[in-house]
């Protein structure tokens, strides 16, 4: 999962040490902006292990990208899916995949314009 940001790093990975620290899981800080994210229980399948990698684009626009780097697959979408993505919403700009926010209203806002003109 990828996401792009346009907060500093440090506003990120204080962020991500807040949810881990709400999640009961380990951080870890590796060189190169790399945290480990460690599980605190084993699960089906060992203990969840997840990488977040932060990229900076330009100093003020980042792009972190979290991966499982061992452990249940299920688990790992299940935390991200449930905790970890709703508890970023205040740091994420866009996630990878998706519009931003802002273009996707403007998007909409053009769509019901369109719509109204050919009713006319």
């Amino acid at each position: 999962m990828r996401f792009t940001s346009n907060k500093p790093a440090s506003t990120i990975i204080s962020k991500l040490e807040e949810i881990c620290k709400c999640l009961q899981l380990k951080v870890k800080k590796k060189d190169g902006g790399l945290l480990k994210l460690e599980g605190s229980k084993e699960g089906r399948k060992g203990i969840l292990n997840i990488d977040a990698e932060i990229f900076e684009i330009t100093p003020h626009f980042h792009l972190v990208e979290l991966k499982k780097s061992d452990g249940d697959t299920v688990e790992y979408e299940k935390l991200l899916q449930q905790e970890i993505r709703p508890a970023l919403k205040d740091i994420v700009w866009n996630w990878q995949g998706e519009q931003p926010q802002q273009l996707q209203q403007e998007v909409v806002q053009e769509e019901q314009q369109s719509s109204l003109t050919d009713q006319i």
